[in-house]
Parts: C-alpha cells; sequence; structure tokens
C-alpha cells in the first residue's frame, strides 16, 4: 500500500545550470560530465552537510527541501562559492519557505513551483529568496539584500516579492552563531589545561559582530589579562605534531581579496616550520566562512588560525587560535604587532605561530626591501589567477616587477606561470622549463625555485639531479604541498611508485580537499599500476575541478582508451591545448626514466587515435 501523504513545512531550494541548452549544443559528453561532476564532488555534499534532503535530480537543476532557510542558505553559499572558487559551471539559486506535500519521494505544491521561478529570477552565481525566506534570515546576514519588489510569475496567481543576493554570497558567513561561552569553572592546576584560543586584541567590524560570527570577543576583552608574553611555548601541552589550518583572513575597510591573500602569505611563510603541520591554501580556502569548529571538521585540523585586519595593513593583524574540541573560551591573548612595511608583515605572523606551539621559524636570508606597492600588487596578482582571470594576474605581476624589478619572489612567481605545468600546453613544456629554470638563475633558493629547478632537471634527462633537489625542497619546505607534489611527481617518473603513492598519502594530511594536481598524480600512478578504471577516475574528478588540466586530460584519454572507450577518449584528447597533438607531442609533458610506465601511457594514447608508434 502506498504511503500516506505527508504535508511539512519545509525550505524548498530549487538549483538551475546557466545555459544548459547552449553548453550541450557545444560540447554534449563534456558538459554532462561536467554536470555530473559538480553534483557528486559539490551540490550533494553541500546539501547534504546542512541537513538538506535531494528530491531529484533533474539533469540540469536539483530539487532539495531543507529543515530550515538558515540551512538552505547556508547550503548556497557553499554551493556558489565552490562553483567560482573551482571554475564550475555556473548556477542560480531560489528558495522559498512554504508547505510542502510529500508523496512516493516527491514534493508537491505551489510553494515548490514558487521556488522555481525564483530560481530563473536569481542572478548569475546568486539566489533569490521569497519574502517568507527572507524574513528568516533578515539581519542575520551582514550583507544587504537587494529588494527586487512583487514579480508575477507563471502558474502563480499572486505577486511574488523577491529578494536577491548575488556575488556576496560566494563569501557568506556561517549564520551559525557559535556556543555561548562555559561557565566559570574551579581553577584547576597548570598542567591539565590544554590550548584553545589565541584571540584577537579587539572586536570584529560592526556587520560581522552583529551577525554572531564568532562569539568569542567579549570573553576575550574578559580574558585579556592573561595575554601570552612573546616566546611562551602556550601549546607545548599539546601532544605529537600539531596541524594548524589558517583560515582566509576578514578585514574592516579593506578588500577582503587582500585579507584572504595575506592568510595564505602566512601559510607560505610557514613552510619551513618544522614540528607542525600547516593545511594548504587550496583547501583553507575550502574552509571560508566556517565557524572555526566547522574548518576544523572539515581540515582534520587540531587547531584553527584566524584573523582580523581592523584597517591599514601596517596596524597588524588580530589572531586568534583555536583548538578543536576544547570550546570557545580564550585562555590566551596576543595584541596585533604593527609592521612598518607590508613585505614584513606575514612573516611576523607565522613567527607569532609558531612561537605559540613552542616552535621556531628556520633562518631565511632577507630578501631585501619591498614597496608595500609591489607587495599589494603580488596579492593582487595571486588573486586573480585564483578567480581564473590570467591576463589581470599577469598584468598584476608585471606591475610588481616594474615596482620592485629584482624582488626574488616576483621573479619566481613570474618564471612559474612561465612554466604553467597545470594547463599549459604539453607540446612546449620541456622548452618551458629550461626557460623557467634560466629566469630564476641566480636567485635564492626558496620553494618555487627549488621546485623549478627540479622540473628542469627532470626534462632534461637528469632525474637523479631531479630527485636530490625535490628532497631539498621537502626538507627544508615540509610544509610547502607543491613542493611535496613536485616530490611525489618525480618519484613516479623515476618508476618508484610506492615511494611516491606514500608521499602522496602524506600529503593529503596538509592539502585534505580534493586539488586537481594532486588527482592528476594519483592518476598517473594508477595507469602506471595498470589500473585503468582507477586512473580514469582520478582523472575525472581533477578535470571537473581544473577541465584546463592538460596532464589531466592525456591521463583520461589513455585510460579511457584502454578501457575501449575510443570515443570518449578520443574527446579527452581533443580538448588538449594544440590539438590534434601527435602522441609524441602529448607525451612531451610525461618524462619518463622508467619505460614500462611510458609504454602503457603511449600506447593508450595510440588506441585513442593519436599519431605515432607507441
Amino acid at each position: 500500500m502506498p504511503d500516506k501523504p505527508q504535508r511539512r513545512l519545509a525550505a524548498i531550494f530549487v538549483l538551475d545550470i546557466a545555459g544548459f541548452s547552449r553548453l550541450m549544443a557545444e560540447d554534449d559528453a563534456g558538459t554532462l560530465n561536467q554536470v555530473l561532476a559538480q553534483q557528486q564532488s559539490l551540490i550533494a555534499p553541500a546539501i547534504r552537510g546542512r541537513q538538506g534532503r535531494i528530491v531529484k535530480l533533474m539533469g540540469d537543476g536539483v530539487l532539495a527541501i531543507f529543515p530550515s532557510v538558515i540551512s538552505a542558505v547556508e547550503a548556497a553559499a557553499e554551493v556558489q562559492a565552490g562553483a567560482a572558487r573551482n571554475r564550475h559551471l555556473q548556477l542560480r539559486i531560489g528558495i522559498t519557505l512554504g508547505e510542502v506535500l510529500i508523496a512516493q519521494g516527491d514534493v508537491y505544491g505551489d510553494d515548490v513551483n514558487i521556488a522555481a521561478r525564483l530560481e530563473a529570477l536569481a542572478p548569475l552565481g546568486g539566489v533569490a529568496l521569497s519574502a517568507a525566506a527572507y524574513a528568516q534570515v533578515q539581519g542575520r546576514i551582514p550583507y544587504a539584500f537587494e529588494d527586487l519588489g512583487l514579480h508575477e510569475v507563471k502558474n502563480i496567481p499572486q505577486p511574488v516579492h523577491v529578494y536577491v543576493l548575488g556575488q556576496e554570497l560566494t563569501s557568506l558567513p556561517s549564520l551559525r552563531r557559535s556556543p555561548p561561552p562555559p561557565k566559570p569553572r574551579a581553577a584547576r592546576p597548570h598542567k591539565a589545561m590544554r590550548p584553545a584560543v589565541l584571540v584577537l586584541a579587539g572586536s570584529l567590524a560592526a556587520a560581522a559582530a552583529a551577525a554572531g560570527l564568532w562569539g568569542w570577543q567579549q570573553a576575550a576583552q574578559q580574558n585579556s589579562a592573561a595575554a601570552v608574553a612573546p616566546g611562551s611555548p602556550a601549546a607545548a601541552a599539546f601532544e605529537g605534531r600539531p596541524v594548524i589550518a589558517v583560515l582566509p583572513f576578514t578585514a574592516g575597510q579593506l578588500q577582503p581579496a587582500v585579507a584572504r591573500m595575506l592568510s595564505e602569505e602566512v601559510i607560505r611563510s610557514l613552510a619551513p616550520a618544522g614540528g607542525i603541520r600547516v593545511i594548504a591554501p587550496g583547501s583553507t580556502r575550502a574552509a571560508e566562512g566556517l565557524l572555526p569548529a566547522e574548518a576544523a571538521a572539515l581540515l582534520d585540523a587540531d587547531f584553527v588560525v584566524t584573523g582580523h585586519l581592523p584597517g591599514r595593513l601596517q596596524d597588524g593583524v588580530r589572531l586568534e587560535i583555536l583548538q578543536a574540541g576544547t570550546g570557545a573560551e580564550p585562555l590566551s591573548i596576543l595584541p596585533p604587532q604593527p609592521q612598518d612595511a607590508v613585505s614584513g608583515l606575514a612573516p611576523a605572523l607565522a613567527a607569532s605561530v609558531v612561537r605559540y606551539f613552542g616552535k621556531a621559524l628556520p633562518e631565511i636570508a632577507p630578501s631585501g626591501a619591498t614597496s608595500d606597492d609591489a607587495v599589494l600588487q603580488l596579492f593582487t596578482a595571486r588573486s586573480l589567477m585564483q578567480q581564473g582571470d590570467r591576463s589581470g594576474a599577469k598584468q598584476a605581476l608585471h606591475r610588481a616587477l616594474q615596482l620592485a624589478p629584482d624582488w626574488p619572489e616576483a621573479q619566481a612567481l613570474a618564471a612559474l606561470w612561465h612554466l604553467d605545468p597545470l594547463s599549459g600546453s604539453l607540446a612546449g613544456l620541456p622548452q618551458r622549463a629550461a626557460e623557467a629554470a634560466q629566469m630564476t638563475a641566480g636567485l635564492p633558493q626558496g620553494a618555487a625555485v627549488l621546485q623549478l629547478r627540479a622540473l628542469a632537471a627532470q626534462f632534461a634527462g637528469q632525474s637523479a639531479e631531479a630527485l636530490q633537489r625535490a628532497e631539498t625542497l621537502a626538507e627544508d619546505y615540509p610544509n610547502d604541498a607543491s613542493g611535496q607534489l613536485t616530490r611525489a611527481w618525480l618519484l613516479h617518473l623515476a618508476g618508484q611508485g610506492g615511494a611516491a603513492q606514500k608521499v602522496l598519502d602524506q600529503l593529503r594530511r596538509l592539502d585534505p580537499v580534493p586539488q586537481p594536481a594532486v588527482l592528476t598524480v594519483q592518476a598517473a600512478i594508477r595507469l602506471a599500476a595498470g589500473q585503468e578504471a582507477e586512473a580514469a577516475a582520478a582523472a575525472a574528478e581533477a578535470l571537473a575541478l581544473e577541465p584546463s588540466a592538460q596532464h589531466a586530460l592525456v591521463l583520461h584519454c589513455a585510460s579511457l582508451a584502454a578501457l575501449g572507450s575510443f570515443e570518449e577518449a578520443a574527446t579527452a584528447c581533443g580538448r588538449l591545448a594544440g590539438a590534434p597533438l601527435t602522441l609524441d607531442q602529448a607525451a612531451a609533458g610525461f618524462p619518463y626514466t622508467s619505460q614500462a610506465p611510458l609504454r602503457r601511457l603511449r600506447t593508450g594514447l595510440s588506441l585513442a587515435g593519436l599519431s605515432g608508434r607507441p
């Protein structure tokens, strides 16, 4: 006997892919693959992670219901932020609050239709809310919705009042309030205390405070007398090698992008630190907007560092450190450390964090004074590159080099972007590697320089030297995820698949959120081991995150062909930069010193239809 229909009040969430019909007409197989990957890796986890229930997947859309509007809006923010960050297909989302009729696994009612109509009115990358839904979040989000007024919508007798939020949604902080501080307890012996927070010496911006984002400021002020003296090993009681996540910083008057990039500069400054593990920028960006406890759970971190810029960069940054699972009561305070120059701010913050854990950063020779304007241009360049604006990023980097032509960090970044190992054409990769190494001649052996020289040595047939440089990179910069990945890649190319897999497994502690380059190396290891299905799956996941990843396209092509999916393999190879390529050109990006994996790769490419002997 069929289940009796049930009525329920729910937040109704409708998502749709913009321009789906046009995209299918241009590339039906590629679009479908992106849709499926986006649903599985981003949309479904975001909905289920917010207690939502997916009612149906509708090809180019999703219908879901949530127990509250807040949960639905948080899921929308997570989805849109992930789509923007990873350059997925563009989405629109509509949300309303209303009564639905649930029967046989589906939902019915006028409010379902209203949510669908709202979705069509939402801006690209944004969300549209009905008046009923808006009333549930009004005053709880530190952004102003645009009031679009009343709209006549199809099949709905009464006009619908519409409120929209655009790109601000992608940086929406969590709407859940932090739990209140625990009640005071009797003092315990010092040795039993565990560190919880290195607190902001001041309050957040008024809008953030009104939204109740952190809930620690009042307690921080009450405990200001307990400030930790510089050099005190406040976290020395933590056993083992703590895992630390530095979340994107928030800002007062400065643009949020500058604050976020400063937090990543702190992570880079922590790369040489021993005795701690530091989560890589790619993964910490995925936790932007989460409460510290939520970020710690996502990243499997023992401690979470947050920061706020109340005004100018030279005024310093107010830091907090929360230990996962200990609540939110602050136990210690560290005031901001103003710097005369922006270039010294990130290293100073990194040193403070390391000192908090009773460690020290290795001494690194200073690269000379760099103007604040040049540093901010470099920040802008990296931010634009993350957003996919390659032209704007290179222009900003060019301006930074004009302002500071002898700045090693900017020179190394220019060489790295010239090499473009992820999305650059494979046919010219060996030559670009040699050119990038030449561009870094005479520069200090920083992480990027060591990485470039190791890759150039591999392409020049000097595998032993390449591995030696990679080992030096991993030893000197243990928290540099990119360097650890380079080491895994070179071990794989040298035929040391087991060692490469071990490094890759360790790397996932630093970069727990899937990254396209990591998945590409995993695909290469799987294909070399004869595990074509696993290789194809890893390459497909990498391409879902970065559709232009050239190594992933080659591996996807070769593994699909080895599995007998020749048409799909040919499609993958056809997407390579400069296609159609010869077999030799496509294999140029894989400078193997071991013949077995090279033969397997070339055989797959030959089966996919590339010309040349396997």
